[in-house]
């Protein structure tokens, strides 16, 4: 895996983490805009990470003065692509407090999930990254990321989700 960065251990999630990883959500929520459809709770976020099929995988970044405190948390999961017939990694969130930003941690995570999704043998590594978002967008470009212009995401939630599944 990647060198560290000084002063910081990254490390898989405990349940413990989950009171930081919340809060550190709603914190990123709040940066987004979009508190609104904020949902998750710490015993939804217990489930996700620790019940007996995890949805998604979480990585929590600590300072080595405070192990017991998350400063920022990483959240990921395996997708498939039947063109590659092989599994991706997708970063779902990153998100790192504003007073630990610039210190090269985001890049520290980036480098770290890419070497794990080259050990796992996953064919590919993306995300999304909100339009507005131009620092991050500039960061993941200077990275090596591709932002795709001639793909869109479609989602379908809350009472559309309901309404097509009525039809099933």
């Amino acid at each position: 895996m990647p060198a560290s960065v000084p002063g910081y251990d990254l490390r898989p999630a405990t349940e413990s983490d989950i009171p930081a990883i919340h809060a550190l959500m709603r914190e990123m929520a709040e940066f987004e805009k979009l508190t609104d459809i904020f949902q998750a709770t710490h015993a939804s976020l217990t489930h996700s990470f620790f019940g007996p099929e995890p949805a998604a995988r979480c990585l929590v970044i600590t300072t080595l003065e405070d192990p017991g405190t998350a400063i920022a948390y990483i959240m990921w999961f395996h997708n498939y692509s039947s063109f590659l017939d092989r599994r991706g990694l997708y970063l779902e969130d990153v998100y790192i407090t504003p007073a630990h930003r610039g210190r090269g941690l985001g890049g520290w995570v980036l480098k770290h999930l890419a070497a794990l999704a080259v050990e796992l043998g996953c064919g590919r590594f993306e995300w999304v990254v909100l339009d507005w978002n131009e620092n991050a967008i500039e960061f993941y470009k200077h990275h090596g990321g591709e932002i795709l212009d001639d793909w869109r995401v479609v989602r379908v939630t809350g009472e559309a989700l309901q309404r097509l599944a009525s039809q099933a």
